[in-house]
């Protein structure tokens, strides 16, 4: 998978979980001190969540929540992680290029099976 399409599936990928996390803390605290009055206000605490791995925001009271919210935060170190890896991977490889591959025109085989290359070196 190039560069471009995993970047574009991690953000695809973190999208729906944080959209799914909105919606299972907003279940999760119902009935709870500090519960979620409505879907946007759940979902703006898990996107705090997962961008700032903190917040000032009021902690969840329940039990389901507070798992939630260790899983929000192992994601989101997982997801800084991957894009600073996928960064520094392309990088990387501009700074050094895979070698070409030999393609049939640089070299052909002898009757006996070996190889030569079209600058007279044999292998």
């Amino acid at each position: 998978m190039n560069h471009g399409r995993f970047l574009r599936w991690l953000a695809l990928v973190t999208i729906a979980v944080d959209l799914v996390a909105g919606w299972l803390a907003f279940l999760f605290e119902r009935g709870y001190p500090n519960e979620f009055h409505t879907y946007w206000a759940a979902l703006f605490w898990t996107t705090t969540q997962l961008l700032t791995v903190s917040s000032q925001l009021q902690n969840p009271d329940s039990t389901a929540a507070h798992i939630l919210d260790v899983v929000m935060q192992v994601l989101a170190i997982s997801i800084v992680t991957s894009i600073a890896g996928s960064w520094a991977a392309f990088f990387h490889h501009r700074r050094h290029p895979r070698p070409a591959a030999p393609t049939a025109a640089s070299h052909e085989i002898t009757s006996q099976g070996e190889t030569v290359h079209r600058d007279g070196q044999s292998h």
